[in-house]
This record gives structure tokens, sequence and C-alpha cells, in this order.
């Protein structure tokens, strides 16, 4: 999703939610929403998408007293940054977007780096953790040489002449983990004496 193609769906979703937008040119803020009297106006050269999903959130969150434009230490100011960077993560990853292009991210959306970086890094790690105890019995799962040997040996005697071996076909066909390729590709090897 291009820099404009976010722009005119964010701004979409402000319409969405019963906010009436206005585009001023001479307005010297990017964007600014007053919840109250459902009325956004913005400024469309310097309004970013980070911007327009700040100010969605505030709208999600229906924020009335927010203080000065970006006050760091107001709560509803903290939570729209951190809010804006995951509803913008969000879409990011819908469009088919990941970790490792997280500097595109950056750049599109025009998210504060260190915070989006904190944030989605935190995201991740919690993500990654989740997995790892959903699948922790499963990652126990143990085999011992003579198993690995008995498995190799028969999926061998299926071939007539081995000019190669798939290491994965292989684990795929007997169900065993790729955690096992290693001490399968030893295996091979040691049958073979290649080694």
């Amino acid at each position: 999703m291009s820099r404009q193609e976010l722009l005119d769906y964010l701004l979409k979703e402000i319409e969405k939610s019963g906010i009436e937008t206005f585009n001023t040119k001479s307005f010297p803020l990017p964007a600014a929403v007053n919840v109250d009297d459902k009325i956004m106006i913005y400024n469309s050269e310097i309004a970013t998408p980070f911007g327009l999903a700040h100010e969605l959130i505030h709208i999600l969150n229906n924020d009335i007293h927010r203080g000065e434009y970006f006050d760091a230490i107001n709560p509803q100011e903290t939570r729209a940054n951190n809010e804006a960077i995951l509803l913008l993560w969000e879409i990011f990853e819908a469009n088919g977007g990941s970790y490792e292009y997280f500097n595109i991210f950056v750049d599109t959306t025009e998210s504060p780096f260190e915070l989006a970086e904190s944030l989605i890094r935190n995201e991740y790690i919690e993500m990654h953790e989740a997995i790892t105890e959903i699948f922790e019995d499963e990652l126990k799962v143990s085999i011992n040489k003579q198993e690995m040997h008995d498995y190799i040996v028969d999926y061998i005697s299926y071939f007539d002449v081995i000019e190669t071996v798939s290491i994965y076909e292989f684990l795929d066909r007997y169900h065993l983990s790729h955690n096992f390729y290693n001490m399968a590709e030893k295996e091979f090897q040691e049958l073979f004496g290649i080694g």
C-alpha cells in the first residue's frame, strides 16, 4: 500500500466514524480532531499516515480533553501514538509487509522510528513467546540415533538408485520436525560413507 493509498484509507475510516473532514492547506498542523463537534481539519500537504492514524485513535477512544498537540506526558496522546503505530502495522502486515521490511513501514507511515521499533519488536517477542508456549510439548519431542538410523534405512530402501537426498523431504515423509535436520544429515553421511 502506497503512502497516498494509506492516507486515503485512513481518511475514509475517519469519515466512517462520523467525523466530517476538511482539508485546509493553510492549517498549521498536520491534523486535529474535535470529537465533540465531529470535525477534523487537516493539511494534506503536511499530513502523514501516522498523524491521521493518531487522530483516528482519538476518535475511536472518544478522547475529548487532550491538552496541547502531541503533549508527550498526556496519557491520551501516548496511547494514541502507540495504538496508531499498532494500527498501521496491522494494515502493513495485511498488505504483505513483515518485520524484514520495517524501514519501508517507517518510511511509508512516517511513524517515529524509535517508538515504532520498540512497539513492533515487543509485539514480535510476545508472539514468539506465545508460539513457543503453545508448541512447547511438540518441541520437546526427541528422537534417538537408532530411531533416526531406522527411519533412514527404511527411506533409502524405496530407491533403486540414489543420486541426491533431500533431507527436508525425508523429514516430512516421516513427520519429523525440521529441528532434526543436522542429526539426519549426519546419519545420511555416515550411511553413505561421506563424512
